[in-house]
């Protein structure tokens, strides 16, 4: 069976800034969970993979941050779920980020005020469970863009990362290759992404059909939609050689 790789941490690989000489000091190790939905609408439960995978995204970007990688954290999530457990209480932040390896966790929940929507983050120091930065960003559904980097500025800040006007300019740029304009399109990106971690790569990529046409010139989109296509079309590739397979070995064993 195909196992999911991350294509995230590979959009991140592929924009990443070189490292300078001057970046001596310790990366700090973080991980990001799923954002909790507090709308009171299940159909947005999916919202918060996908606001975490932008998130993992822009801060790609910043030489100081080491991420875990999403494939460790989906590990890690998939026994919590079975928990029905919600990620934004810091207990929980705090067992998954040791189960993680990571030094901090980045948790949030999001609400529909419609027609805003509003963004509640909480950076927690694993070792401690200090809570080191709280921090809420509200803005308009149809500007999901104006939010992403407001939440990205916030995380930065609360992980005590002093960004160089190199380093500003090199996330602002990795932000403008990955806009999505609307919550909407991110929520269709977001079941796009469920249904791809679930294996389920045809339909994941035709979920992201109406995606790509909302934001056809994000890096984001685009390269989360060919992973896609790729995983859907090596699936029907094996189980075409496995009916094959079957087929012919029914015949040899005709009497």
């Amino acid at each position: 069976m195909l196992r999911p790789i991350s294509f995230i941490l590979a959009l991140a690989a592929l924009t990443a800034v070189a490292p300078s000489p001057e970046s001596l000091a310790p990366k700090k190790t973080v991980a990001v969970l799923y954002f909790d939905n507090h709308t009171g609408k299940p159909d947005y439960d999916p919202l918060g993979k996908g606001i975490a995978a932008m998130m993992i995204s822009d801060l790609g970007a910043v030489e100081e941050i080491q991420l875990v990688e999403r494939e460790r954290m989906q590990d890690v999530v998939k026994e919590m779920e079975t928990q029905h457990t919600k990620y934004y209480d810091s207990s929980t932040a705090v067992k998954v980020g040791r189960l993680a390896g990571a030094e901090y966790i980045v948790v949030g929940a999001f609400a529909a005020l419609q027609p805003k929507m509003r963004i509640d983050t909480r950076v927690v120091r694993v070792e401690t469970g200090e809570i080191v930065k709280t921090a809420q960003v509200t803005g308009d559904e149809d500007k999901f863009f104006d939010l992403e980097q407001k939440l990205a500025k916030n995380l930065i800040d609360g992980l005590g990362v002093a960004l160089s006007p190199e380093a500003q300019a090199a996330l602002a740029a990795r932000q403008e290759q990955n806009r999505v304009d609307a919550v909407s399109t991110m929520l269709n990106f977001s079941k796009a992404l469920n249904l791809y971690d679930r294996a389920e790569y045809g339909d994941a990529a035709q979920m992201m059909l109406p995606v790509v046409q909302a934001s056809p010139n994000s890096m984001f989109v685009r390269t989360a939609f060919d992973e896609m296509k790729r995983r859907a079309a090596a699936m029907a590739a094996q189980k075409a050689k496995d009916k094959i397979k079957s087929g012919l070995g029914g015949f040899l064993r005709r009497p």
